[in-house]
């Protein structure tokens, strides 16, 4: 092979991993004040704010979280873990029963950045296929960690997903206990948030979902006190609510 085709060789192969992992950057949105840019969302419209929890369902987290905000009387949005679906339908039709809406999570929680198009189609064919087993039909999809690579765009465009980020987050898995959640999600919490909390230890540290149930107290006071009113995703955004049955 000669250098000048090597050369060439080499710079197409920088041009395809530029293209995959270029639009990963839309996940610093949460950092401006961007709300939307195209199918992708970081935050929404008026005075609302929507609490999604991530990486469940889980029958030793998600319970208690359902009974807390049935106590704060808030609706939530959960990204379900196709996996995790599978293993709990029981606790996904809770969710749907007590009014929340839920979107996917995928079906495994594993980086899209370095993953083919292919893989990420197929991981979320599996995941919808999980959740319209329960009756679900979500209209968002989080990809885990927040990585949006050109594989993700495609694949959700193409099943009529949006693709939810966040403008605020608890950062459970890294932070000491529930005063540290409060303090990184305040940081964020304004008009039209998104917050990302979680609902299963799955992928995080032990006692990273205990230290979102134990955040919700107080950050419900901030809410309140900030005038903002909690509400599901697609009702922040003034999408259609997500169908169940």
């Amino acid at each position: 092979m000669s250098p000048r085709t090597a050369l060439a060789l080499g710079a197409a192969a920088g041009a395809v991993a530029l293209a995959q992992l270029a639009p990963s950057v839309a996940s610093l949105g949460q950092w401006t004040s961007l709300r939307h840019m195209g199918r992708v969302t970081w935050r929404g419209e008026g005075p609302g704010v929507a609490f999604t929890f991530d990486d469940g369902p889980s029958p030793d987290a998600t319970p208690a979280l359902l009974d807390r905000l049935d106590e704060l009387d808030w609706p939530a949005t959960f990204f379900c873990l196709g996996a995790a679906v599978d293993r709990h339908p029981q606790v996904v039709r809770e969710i749907a029963a007590r009014g929340h809406q839920i979107g996917t999570h995928g079906y495994e929680h594993r980086h899209h950045l370095g993953a083919g198009p292919r893989w990420i189609a197929a991981d979320l064919d599996r995941a919808l296929a999980s959740l319209q087993g329960v009756g679900v039909r979500p209209h968002w999809f989080r990809p885990p960690y927040g990585q949006i690579s050109t594989g993700t765009v495609a694949a959700s465009r193409r099943r009529g997903l949006r693709l939810a980020l966040w403008s605020a987050w608890g950062r459970e898995w890294a932070l000491p206990d529930a005063a540290a959640v409060i303090s990184s999600v305040r940081a964020g919490l304004a008009p039209g948030a998104v917050v990302l909390l979680h609902d299963s230890d799955m992928s995080s540290p032990p006692g990273s979902a205990r230290r979102a149930l134990n955040a919700l107290g107080p950050l419900c006071e901030d809410v309140v006190a900030a005038g903002l009113v909690p509400m599901t995703l697609d009702r922040l955004c003034t999408g259609p609510s997500s169908a169940a049955g």
